[in-house]
C-alpha cells in the first residue's frame, strides 16, 4: 500500500505568498494531502487556503514563531492516520518538487526525520550571513551531541515517519520551542536523522519572522533549549519498532 502522506503549510500573514506555494504543492505532489497551519495570521492566508479547498487549523494568537506549529501538526497527523508528515513553509522559499527527494528515506525505510538541508551541495538561496552562522554554530553542536554530522538545523523542509509523528503526539506532550529541541528530542527517543541536499529560493514578497532581536537572542534561545533538552534525555520515552 502507498503511505498516506500529508504536508503541513506553516504560515503567519503569508497572504501575498500562500496562493502560489498551495499551487506549488497541488501541481508537483497531487497524491499528497495538505493542511494549512495557520499560526494566527491577521491577513487573508487563511481565506486563501479555504478558497483553494484546502483545510486550515488556524491559532487564535500567533504563537512567537514557526516552532509553536509543530505540536499543531503533529497532534494533527496522528488524529487523521498519516504515515508520514511534512513541514513546508509558506513563505515561497520552499520549492515543491524538492519534497520528493525528502520523502523517499521514509518511504524506504532508511529514516524516521528526514532535513532538507540547504547547505551540502551549497545551490539556492543559502539563507543571510549572520543567520547562517548562528545555524552553522548549532549544527556543529547537534552534530556533535549525535555524532552524526547535521548542517541545517533550522531547515523548515522536513519529513517525519509515522514513529515520529506518535512520539510528538502521544509520548512528549509539551511544547516545542526550536528545531534544535526538535531534533534532539527526536535522536534521543531513538529516531534515525538523516539529512539530503535541496535547493531553496530566497523569499520574494512579505518580511520573515527573523530580525535584529532574533539575530541577538537566537544563540541564547538555542543554548537554553539544548540544555534542557539534554536534562531531559533520562526521561525521554523511546520509539518502539
Amino acid at each position: 500500500m502507498n503511505p498516506r502522506i500529508l504536508i503541513a503549510i506553516i504560515a503567519y500573514n503569508e497572504e501575498v505568498n500562500i496562493r502560489s506555494t498551495i499551487q506549488d504543492l497541488l501541481d508537483s505532489c497531487p497524491d499528497y494531502d495538505i493542511v494549512l497551519i495557520n499560526n494566527g495570521s491577521t491577513d487573508n492566508t487563511a481565506n486563501i487556503a479555504w478558497e483553494m479547498s484546502i483545510p486550515c487549523v488556524s491559532h487564535c494568537i500567533n504563537s512567537g514563531s514557526a516552532a509553536g506549529t509543530l505540536m499543531t501538526y503533529f497532534n494533527y497527523a496522528h488524529r487523521y492516520n498519516y504515515d508520514i508528515l511534512c513541514q513546508f513553509d509558506g513563505d515561497g522559499q520552499h520549492i515543491a518538487s524538492e519534497l520528493l527527494k525528502i520523502v523517499a528515506p521514509i518511504i524506504n525505510n532508511e529514516a524516521d526525520y528526514v532535513i532538507g538541508s540547504r547547505f551540502i551541495t551549497k545551490e539556492g538561496f543559502q539563507s543571510y550571513i549572520v543567520r547562517r552562522a548562528g545555524i552553522r554554530l548549532f549544527s556543529l553542536v547537534n552534530s556533535i551531541i549525535m555524532r552524526k554530522k547535521v548542517t541545517d538545523i533550522t531547515s523548515g523542509a522536513r519529513a517525519y515517519s509515522r514513529n515520529v509523528i506518535e512520539f510528538f503526539a502521544k509520548k512528549y506532550r509539551h511544547e516545542i520551542y526550536d528545531t534544535n529541541q526538535l531534533l534532539l528530542l527526536s535522536y534521543f527517543a531513538g529516531a534515525r536523522i538523516k539529512e539530503v541536499p535541496v535547493i531553496m529560493r530566497e523569499r520574494l514578497h512579505g518580511s520573515s519572522e527573523f530580525h535584529l532581536f532574533n539575530a541577538i537572542s537566537f544563540p541564547i534561545t538555542c543554548l537554553i533549549n539544548v540544555i534542557g533538552t539534554l536534562l531531559q534525555r533520562s526521561n525521554i520515552r523511546k520509539i518502539r519498532y
